[in-house]
């Protein structure tokens, strides 16, 4: 074996004969060996600042055994390739393979392309693909971001590293765990491609495929996609998210669940907002009020729903904040006077009378209203007795005409919208609880079903601090037999049931009596007041020149007449689903008309609709 200086000229090799192209390039080296080991084997032994090059690729490291028959090298000791002045990689120990340009690091591994660094302690590096490859373990610093895996494949052409088993994945925003992951260090995307946990904020998301931008801190989620907190659980097919906005959009199949309000939606496309707990619903929308035994169904074209805390910052103009829908234009509305009833927009646009005013919003045919709510006390004022109180019962077994006794002590009698009873009376909550409670809106061909109530109407608000549903724009309401329309319709509910029934201008109550002969027991009203009872329709108040029509039955059941009368204020109270008795109160004036001789034209008060085919049947039709 010789000993040669590094600054001496080393003696010529066989292969370095002119007809054959060195493959390694051996630039520098303090110390160099030739060292023989048989007749067809001989090694070169580099030691200190070993510096060696092939292509455009550098090689560095205290000392390197090369096999130049072989092209095959082994580096020891601050080991450190530069390829193509884009990846550097660092080890304690190299197996080079030149003519494959197959490299092996072993102990203390790091690869860095300048956005992001590699630690394991064993990789494989094609030269040729630029791939690295680990099995035992390894980890990716990228910024502020560390993924971990058990394996990895490195591309460093593009940048993308393949995670495979045990992913696990830390930010300061963002913690990710899955089996599988494709992250590119450039771009900071994650992409999933296997069952994956994401926790962001106060959210866990869990899906399937998909990406996450790091840098933006926006997700794309497929392959039907769950997001999670404290309170709610939104699912669907397809989710976008903006973590910086709080800002997303749902399509497919949406569901979406408040477990702390009892809500659940389903739809197949809802914008929303997870910060702010609001959320935007289209294209076929049902909202269900759950509670244990008859929960309260909700469909319209489209549906809103919000926490109270912010409903007073939409009267510049409804859901500002979704700029993230496309095309839709902000409409101020002046405020509208309110005169008992809902008054009207022009152009169209949803009738909705509140206290205040109104704020609309217009995408295509959709126009989207909500109230401006304020504290409103209701008092009524005391008027002077009237005349009597006339009642009416049925006479059932001598078909007389019925008796209208005189009453001569009248109660007190009240104008105005009645005081809400005891009955439906909300307990007072903390200024706390009331900014976390929750608000709907719904908007075009809204449908309501309830084994108690029924209703249909142009569009809706309720709030859970009242409990009240308010309909507005050709309303109808159904509670088995009976049927309400009216201009406006506040429906008050008590533990999510129906507890009062409120009509202002233009009130008609309509019950089938006997349909097939045309009898339909009728009151109508300025305003009708209906007051439930464990769930049935107990009795109603009409008010403001009333009208109603009676029909009275004897023993048998059989119709032995009409009554037709007006008075200032008329009460029908219920027993057992049907009309048992009426009340006139204050001026009554009428007739009663044998079954068999009835007048056409007095069978049907003014604005008589009998509307049952518009009524929800079941709440299965309401997802049709």
């Amino acid at each position: 074996m010789g000993v040669l200086n590094a600054q001496r000229k080393a003696p010529p090799r066989p292969s370095q004969s002119s007809d054959t192209v060195r493959l390694v390039e051996i630039l520098h080296a303090d110390q160099f060996f030739f060292k023989t080991v048989d007749s067809s084997t001989q090694l070169h032994i580099l030691k200190g600042h070993v510096n060696i090059r092939q292509g455009i690729t550098k090689f560095t490291a205290d000392s390197v055994v090369y096999n130049e028959k072989t092209n095959f090298m082994q580096a020891y000791g601050n080991v450190h390739i530069n390829d193509a002045d884009s990846v550097n990689i660092y080890s304690e120990y190299l197996q080079y393979d030149g003519t494959k340009k197959l490299a092996t690091f072993r102990n203390k591994v790091k690869l860095s392309d300048g956005s992001s660094t590699l630690y394991t302690d064993e990789m494989d590096y094609d030269m040729n693909g630029k791939v690295g490859t680990y099995r035992n373990g390894g980890r990716i610093e990228s910024k502020q971001t560390t993924l971990y895996s058990k394996q990895g494949f490195y591309y460093a052409d593009i940048k993308d590293i393949y995670f495979i088993g045990d992913v696990k994945m830390s930010d300061p925003e963002v913690a990710l765990a899955t089996d599988s992951l494709l992250y590119n260090s450039s771009s900071q995307v994650a992409t999933f491609i296997a069952p994956t946990t994401i926790k962001t904020g106060k959210s866990i998301i869990n899906t399937k495929e998909g990406y996450y931008d790091l840098k933006l801190k926006k997700a794309k989620l497929g392959g039907r996609s769950l997001i999670k907190d404290s309170t709610s659980t939104m699912a669907a097919q397809d989710i976008f998210i903006d973590d910086k906005t709080g800002f997303g959009e749902a399509n497919g199949n949406v569901q979406y669940k408040d477990t702390a309000q009892g809500i659940l939606l389903f739809s197949n496309r809802v914008f929303f907002n997870k910060e702010k707990k609001n959320f935007l619903a289209t294209e076929k929308p049902v909202m269900v009020i759950v509670q244990e035994k008859d929960s309260i169904y909700i469909a319209a074209d489209t549906i809103y729903s919000g926490i109270m805390k912010d409903l007073s910052n939409m009267k510049g103009g409804y859901i500002k904040a979704f700029d993230t829908v496309k095309g839709i234009a902000v409409v101020k509305v002046d405020s509208l006077i309110r005169k008992d009833s809902a008054s009207t927009v022009k152009n169209d646009s949803i009738a909705l009378a509140k206290k205040d005013s109104i704020s609309v919003i217009q995408k295509d045919s959709v126009a989207i209203v909500t109230p401006v709510i304020e504290p409103v006390v209701i008092k009524e004022p005391v008027v002077q007795k009237k005349d009597s109180i006339a009642m009416v019962r049925p006479v059932k077994g001598n078909k007389q005409k019925p008796v209208l006794p005189v009453v001569k002590d009248s109660a007190q009698l009240n104008t105005g919208i009645p005081v809400v009873p005891d009955s439906v009376v909300v307990k007072k909550r903390t200024k706390a609880e009331t900014d976390t409670m929750r608000f709907i809106t719904a908007f075009r061909h809204v449908r309501i079903f309830n084994d108690s109530l029924q209703a249909v109407a142009d569009s809706l608000f309720y709030s859970g601090v009242d409990s009240i549903f308010e309909l507005y724009r050709e309303p109808i309401a159904w509670s088995k037999g009976s049927q309400v329309t009216g201009d406006t319709i506040f429906i008050y509910t008590k533990d999510k049931k129906p507890s009062r029934l409120y009509v202002f201008e233009n009130a008609l109550m309509v019950q089938n009596v006997k349909d097939s002969a045309g009898f339909f027991n009728q009151i109508k009203g300025r305003t009708i007041n209906g007051y439930f009872k464990d769930g049935e329709l107990d009795h109603v108040r009409a008010k403001g020149t009333s009208e109603s029509i009676y029909y009275i039955q004897d023993n048998d059941s059989a119709y032995v007449g009409m009554n037709r009368t007006s008075a200032d204020v008329i009460e029908l109270y219920f027993e057992n689903k049907n009309a048992k008795t009426i009340k006139f109160i204050s001026s009554p004036k009428g007739s009663t008309y044998p079954i068999r001789q009835l007048p056409e034209d007095k069978k049907k008060l003014s604005n008589f609709q009998w509307l049952e085919t518009k009524r929800p049947k079941n709440k299965l039709e309401l997802f049709l």
